[in-house]
């Protein structure tokens, strides 16, 4: 793939991958499978609502598990205070597991405004080896507690989130989880084709790459098995199968991948297919949103060109999809 100043365009690496030969890629067939939405799973999607749109209340009462709570914290060993122990103004739901239990045990029935200490002994193995088997004392100070309201799902709740109606809240919540099984669908189907294409290309894989993937992924499945205490033999045993046909199985997998990668590439350049670079930058911001991870951090991880081949390969696959014979069935729905 070469980097352009405006545009990431899929193109073969000559030292890297071999001459392919494009075979019958547009007018294939597929089955588009779309997932049914039945009335009690939009009923369970309602309810989700509601929850989508808690809100927490201050409360006079004592803290409790779900409590939202805000304090805080600081560990005191001989009455002077444990370096880089004072945490403040740290916000936490009671029984999410975000303090340790000995905290929250300490804070459940306390009051906002309220100070308070527990003490608490360390593991004899502690990871600092100074406070090993030692006991301290830690204060919390409470400055808030309040807790979780969810509104019911009334009228007036759907009203409140610019609804006519609650029907016409549940045929809206119908239509955007109906949009996402459609959209489901299209990624499956538009998978299936690409790997139909990829199986009619002329090309011939290089073996070493099939070896390496196979034995890569023999490895793990010995350390995964290691790790559970059985070995490769008692596996196949229990499988029914050998290594070597499992070894086999690996191996048609990757030329799969493989295949299936050397015609998104192919399509993307016959059909000139690119992708620019505001788009890849967008990505960045999507992942970044849907993984609540830094961008930079993002990036650090995926390079442009790994991302633009993505989306490229996104792009082929609706263009596949949009040159097929699809047939669209609704399956029943997995509740």
């Amino acid at each position: 793939m070469n980097v352009k100043k405006e545009n990431y365009k899929m193109e073969s690496n000559k030292n890297n991958i071999p001459e392919v030969k494009l075979g019958q890629y547009k007018g294939l067939a597929v089955t588009r499978h779309v997932r049914g939405l039945s009335e009690k799973t939009l009923d369970i999607e309602m309810v989700h609502q509601t929850r989508l749109h808690a809100f927490y209340h201050n409360s006079e009462e004592g803290a409790k598990r779900g409590s939202r709570v805000l304090l805080d914290f600081a560990g005191f060993m001989d009455g002077k205070e444990i370096p880089d122990s004072r945490m403040e103004k740290v916000m936490v739901v009671l029984g999410d597991g975000k303090l340790m239990p000995a905290a929250e045990d300490a804070i459940y029935g306390h009051k906002a405004g309220e100070t308070f200490r527990f003490d608490f002994t360390y593991p004899a193995e502690f990871r600092v080896p100074e406070l090993s088997g030692k006991t301290a004392q830690f204060e919390i100070k409470l400055h808030s507690v309040a807790e979780k309201t969810t509104p019911e799902l009334t009228e007036d709740f759907a009203k409140s989130l610019g609804y006519a109606s609650l029907a016409a809240m549940r045929e809206a919540v119908r239509a955007k989880k109906m949009k996402i099984h459609e959209d489901a669908a299209d990624r499956a189907a538009g998978q299936k084709l690409l790997e139909m294409a990829g199986a009619n290309l002329t090309v011939t894989v290089p073996e070493a790459a099939l070896d390496r993937a196979a034995d890569n992924e023999m490895k793990l499945l010995t350390q995964r098995l290691s790790r559970s205490g059985i070995s490769m033999e008692q596996h196949c045993k229990n499988s029914r199968t050998t290594a070597d046909a499992l070894r086999a199985g690996y191996r048609a997998d990757a030329e799969r991948k493989i295949r299936t990668m050397y015609a998104a590439r192919a399509i993307a350049e016959a059909e000139g297919i690119t992708v620019r670079t505001e788009e890849v930058n967008n990505e960045y911001r999507r992942l970044s949103i849907q993984q609540d991870t830094p961008e930079a951090d993002i990036r650090r991880v995926l390079t442009p060109e790994t991302v633009a081949a993505a989306l490229a390969a996104q792009k082929v696959q609706r263009f596949l999809l949009d040159n097929a014979v699809v047939a669209s069935v609704m399956d029943a729905d997995k509740e």
